[in-house]
């Protein structure tokens, strides 16, 4: 009989529990109710899009562009995630895209006990024999005999010995993040907050910042751009990206006046708005 180390199979293979469901962090907990329910439901047929740790910035806007909102991510170094458990763990998770990258970080080696166990061997032993007897009294003489046969068996004790035997495994770098569509919006943009040097170079710390425009949607069509600063919407200053929410509700489906700063200059421009989806 053969007895592995505790663990020892789970530890080579990693096919006990998923590593991609192992250290997934799902954002969802973390979104406002409203965005939260323009996810689309999942298409149960996920994509994996394999690409460099170097690309993912710009595969992120990429998919902001297109409409898709990132629901989860994870980053881990270890044993390579295999295509299978990634879709496994995005199903789990409801995305529909699943960008991620995997660059060798190095190799682990070193050695694992394996204890083998030795039965005790059995031994049998077996007794007979003849008993004469012969009785002599005042009625005369008289003899007998008798046959007598018996096995007993015995066990000994077995026997542990351990052997080292050695592994070694490539580790990786996984990074990925999962995504959802999301349906078509009031407005349709990304917010980020502005960038250091953009606040320097403007003198000013107000607005909010549009860091990606999804294609084919109002603020697409009315020709808003990726590094415009949204400072009013219709009759309402902006200061940050929390406040474009209400007036862009208020204003669902009409057309409105949008004030942007784009290279120092301040554009007036007008968005029909979508109205709201239910």
């Amino acid at each position: 009989m053969l007895l592995l180390a505790a663990g020892f199979g789970i530890f080579l293979t990693g096919c006990a529990i998923n590593p991609a469901a192992r250290f997934y962090q799902d954002h969802t907990p973390e979104m406002p109710v409203a965005f939260k329910q323009m996810l689309l439901p999942p298409n149960g047929n996920p994509q994996i899009i394999g690409i460099a740790e170097s690309q993912h910035k710009e595969e992120i806007h990429r998919l902001e562009e297109q409409g898709y909102a990132i629901i989860g991510n994870l980053a881990v170094e270890g044993p390579a995630i295999s295509q299978s458990q990634l879709i496994e763990q995005a199903k789990r998770a409801g995305a529909a895209i699943v960008l991620v990258s995997s660059e060798f970080s190095g190799s682990q080696q070193g050695v694992r006990p394996i204890i083998n166990y030795q039965p005790g061997q059995t031994y049998t032993t077996s007794e007979y024999g003849t008993v004469n007897a012969n009785a002599y009294g005042s009625g005369g003489y008289a003899s007998g005999f008798g046959t007598y046969s018996g096995s007993a068996t015995t066990t000994s004790s077995g026997t542990f010995n351990t052997q080292y035997v050695p592994y070694q495994y490539n580790t990786y770098r996984t990074v990925a993040s999962f995504w959802r569509k999301i349906k078509p919006a009031i407005f349709g943009v990304r917010y980020s907050p502005i960038p250091e040097a953009l606040r320097i170079s403007l003198q000013r710390n107000t607005g909010a910042y549009v860091s990606a425009v999804i294609q084919d949607e109002p603020a697409f069509k009315a020709n808003i751009l990726a590094g415009d600063i949204i400072i009013q919407i219709a009759d309402t200053p902006i200061t940050n990206m929390q406040e474009t929410s209400p007036p862009l509700q208020a204003h669902a489906g009409e057309k409105i006046p949008i004030k942007v700063i784009r290279n120092g200059q301040i554009l007036d421009i007008e968005v029909q708005l979508n109205k709201v989806t239910n």
